[in-house]
This record gives structure tokens, C-alpha cells and sequence, in this order.
């Protein structure tokens, strides 16, 4: 059994044991809740992305300290378009923001997987949380943006729930005969997304699925030991750890609450838009 395949029966294993434990507890939206799910998204989630430069390496001419600077540079302004969009359209942010999303989830599956198949998998965690925990979607939704294009947002996604849903269960039908691992994958994440409370949901599936994936991968292309791979994402991480602090800065007017939600997805945002256009690059070399 290969690494890849090992980390998502783990995966599964968690993922179902954290569906059968939110039967008989669901977490309330509490200050300390969302303190500690932020933690773990910084320390397991994040890093994964802090291994671009494994392949800016490989991929782009970056060898000198000044193009490294360029490579920075235009790393970072990506990054703050997201934060543009953010403070001048919400609407149209977090449009970017779960396309992308869905986009960049996709790809954990296998490449051979159909491509309706990883969409679906790819939006199971913004879709089907609206089945049975929309109050709490819009309460989120709105602090991050606003009352009405969160609640715009929220009410498209739950209108969609019931029919995705169906073409879901229909794919995971479909994958259970082509590919019994990938269907496995499927159910668990699809369970995860519309059993557990969605903040929690999301804290899974992006550290324990995505996250460790990437970096399963990373490891397998670069042919790096795990030690190099911790060195290489150290001073990233330091850098994002920065741009945290200026950020909790910038938002202090804010409640703690919505001011950590807004850190958390915005600034995730902020990565995924540079993070996906480089990891692309490596799936799709001739585009």
C-alpha cells in the first residue's frame, strides 16, 4: 500500500469517528472553539503551502537572491489582490475564493478520476454544510463579508445542496465499481461536510485530507527528505506569521470573533491564489 492510499483510510477513519462523535456533541461557536481550530489550521493546514518554494525551484528561473525577491514579490501582490477584493467587493471575493477553493480540492483525487467526480469532491465542504447547519453558514458567511452577501452567498449554496447531493451519491455509486479507494474518500468527506458542525468540517478536511496530501506528494516530487522539506518551509511560515500580526493589527477595531474568522479565510485566500497557480504548474507543465 502506498503512502497516498494510507493517509486516506486514515483519513476515513477520522473522518468517521468525528461524524459518530458529532451525533452526541456539536461545539457551539465559542471564542476558545474558533481560537483552537485556528491553531490547528496554522500549524497543520498551513504549512503545506509554506513548500512553494520546492517548486518555484523547479519550476521557475529562481537561483539568485534578486530573483527569489521577484518571486516574493510577485507572490505577495497575487496575495493582496485577494485582500482588494475583499475590502472593496466581498461579493465577488468570496465568488473567487470558493471557485478556487473547489478548484484546488479537486486535485486531491487522482488524476484519472472523472472531472465531474472531483468537483464534486472538491465543493462537498462549502456545499454541503448548508443541508443541516445553514444558520450557522450564514452567521459565518456574514461576519467574514457582510449580512447581505453572506446571506446571498449561503442561500445560492443551499438552494444547490439538494440536486449536488444527488449527483454526489450518484458519482460515489459510479466510483464504488472504477475505483472502491476513491469512493471510500468520497463518502468520508461527503459524511464530514453535512454531518459535523462546518468550521470543524472544514478543520479536517483541510488539515487531515489536503494538507497532508500536498505535502505526501511534495515529498515524493522533490525526492527530499522530510527534514530538508521541515527547513525549506520555515522561513515561509515565519513570513506568514508576520503578515498575521500586521493583519491582526489592521482589523483591531474588529470583535475577537469575526477578527479571527476574517484572519482565518481571508488570509487563506491570500495563499490559495499563488499557492494553486504554482502547484498548477507542476500538474499542467504545458499550460
Amino acid at each position: 500500500m502506498n503512502q497516498i492510499k494510507a493517509q486516506g483510510i486514515c483519513f476515513s477513519i477520522l473522518a468517521i469517528g468525528i461524524v459518530i462523535i458529532s451525533i452526541f456533541w456539536q461545539p457551539t461557536d465559542s471564542l476558545i472553539y474558533l481560537i483552537i481550530l485556528a491553531i490547528i489550521i496554522f500549524f497543520l493546514g498551513v504549512p503545506h503551502g509554506a513548500l512553494d518554494p520546492i517548486f518555484a525551484k523547479k519550476l521557475l528561473p529562481v537561483s539568485t537572491w534578486q530573483s527569489w525577491s521577484y518571486f516574493v514579490l510577485l507572490y505577495g501582490l497575487l496575495g493582496l489582490v485577494m485582500i482588494i477584493f475583499w475590502v472593496f467587493s466581498p461579493l465577488l471575493f468570496m465568488i473567487t475564493f470558493l471557485c478556487l477553493s473547489v478548484l484546488h480540492f479537486s486535485r486531491d483525487l487522482e488524476n484519472t478520476a472523472p472531472k465531474i467526480t472531483k468537483l464534486l469532491y472538491g465543493s462537498a465542504v462549502i456545499v454541503l454544510p448548508t443541508l443541516l447547519h445553514y444558520d450557522v453558514m450564514v452567521n459565518l458567511f456574514t461576519l467574514i463579508l457582510n449580512q447581505n452577501d453572506g446571506l446571498l452567498i449561503v442561500n445560492f449554496l443551499h438552494t444547490i445542496a439538494l440536486p449536488y447531493l444527488i449527483l454526489l451519491i450518484l458519482s460515489i455509486a459510479f466510483e464504488t465499481y472504477r475505483n472502491t479507494f476513491q469512493a471510500m474518500e468520497l463518502v468520508a468527506v461527503s459524511l464530514l461536510a453535512i454531518f459535523v458542525q462546518p468550521l470543524m468540517s472544514f478543520t479536517i478536511f483541510f488539515c487531515g485530507m489536503h494538507s497532508v496530501r500536498h505535502m505526501l506528494r511534495t515529498q515524493y516530487y522533490s525526492q527530499l527528505g522530510w527534514k530538508k522539506i521541515l527547513l525549506t518551509s520555515l522561513l515561509p511560515m515565519l513570513g506568514v506569521v508576520l503578515i498575521a500580526l500586521l493583519s491582526w493589527i489592521f482589523l483591531l477595531e474588529s470583535p475577537n470573533y469575526p477578527r479571527i474568522l476574517q484572519l482565518i479565510f481571508v488570509g487563506l485566500a491570500c495563499l490559495t491564489v499563488p499557492h494553486m497557480l504554482l502547484v498548477d504548474r507542476v500538474q499542467h507543465p504545458n499550460h
